[in-house]
């Protein structure tokens, strides 16, 4: 298993992965591990790290690699968790850790919005307050940042994790311009739906019209994304597009705003239209 191009540069370089061992990150881990580099995979429970560590290293005995249960949402976990990663070194630092509670505004629990800024934005501000200082020092390093299709284009039913994602965008194009000075890079992908846990979990509980928008974007595979990602943090790119049709679909947003936003309301409206009162909700609902 490899991403082809581009695979020399992540040989021999040491790269921590959050969310490093299920989904789009193990499948990093994997085409990593097969390109020569070493590996630190960070999540917070240690049963499916071990397993994701002993699948690695039985496929690629050559790869060293090391684990840290840690909870990214939690700073000074992070800050305790990376104190010895960091002693011996790291070149690039993954950021796929990340969690998602779809459902209509009024209706999601209010601390949905706190837990999913806490993880997808807070978490990765955690482990660059961590890293960033070494990669100063070094003058040298790589931060690649995965955030999602739902962090340039507003989606019904995804208010909390829109947000979070949105606000991971302009972390990453602030740290961008902040440390290409220092010759540090940074990179942000933005992946449509993927076929991983998170997605097997999140879509049962997606509203009518949340499924019927998504359902006008193919479900990409984990493999497909990460080597996606892999070939443009090699090549150096700022946003990393997990297919074309993502590709167009931000051109359209950045471009012509209306006309994604049309698309969006055309496929839920044929859900209002076929069923009034999926979409019709009681007054008091959040009281």
């Amino acid at each position: 298993m490899s991403f082809a191009r581009g695979s020399d540069y992540f040989a021999g370089r040491r790269v921590v992965i959050t969310g490093g061992s299920s989904g789009i990150g193990l499948s990093l881990a994997h085409h990593l591990a097969a390109a020569g580099a070493d590996l630190c995979l960070v999540a917070r429970r240690p049963g499916p790290l071990e397993m994701a560590r002993a699948a690695i290293v039985q496929a690629f005995p050559s790869c060293r690699v090391c684990t840290s249960a840690v909870d990214v949402a939690d700073e000074a976990a992070v800050t305790r968790g990376l104190a010895p990663i960091l002693e011996d070194g790291v070149d690039v630092l993954l950021n796929v850790a990340g969690v998602t509670r779809p459902g209509r505004f009024i209706e999601l629990p209010p601390d949905e919005f706190r837990s999913q800024m806490d993880a997808n934005y807070f978490g990765v501000v955690h482990m660059c307050r961590a890293v960033v200082p070494h990669f100063i020092g070094r003058r040298a390093g790589h931060i690649v940042n995965v955030g999602s299709l739902a962090g340039i284009i507003g989606i019904y039913g995804y208010s909390a994790y829109c947000a979070s994602k949105f606000a991971l965008t302009g972390f990453s194009q602030s740290l961008r311009a902040e440390l290409w000075p220092y010759g540090i890079r940074v990179s942000i992908a933005q992946p449509p739906d993927t076929d991983t846990p998170m997605l097997v979990n999140e879509t049962p509980l997606r509203p009518p019209e949340t499924a019927a928008i998504a359902g006008t974007a193919p479900v990409r595979s984990a493999d497909e994304v990460a080597r996606a990602i892999l070939r443009g943090a090699a090549r150096g790119d700022f946003e990393i597009w997990g297919d074309r049709t993502s590709q167009l679909l931000a051109f359209l947003q950045g471009a012509t705003p209306w006309l994604a936003r049309w698309v969006c309301d055309a496929a839920q409206r044929k859900v209002m239209t076929r069923n009034p009162s999926s979409s019709v909700l009681e007054e008091g609902t959040l009281e």
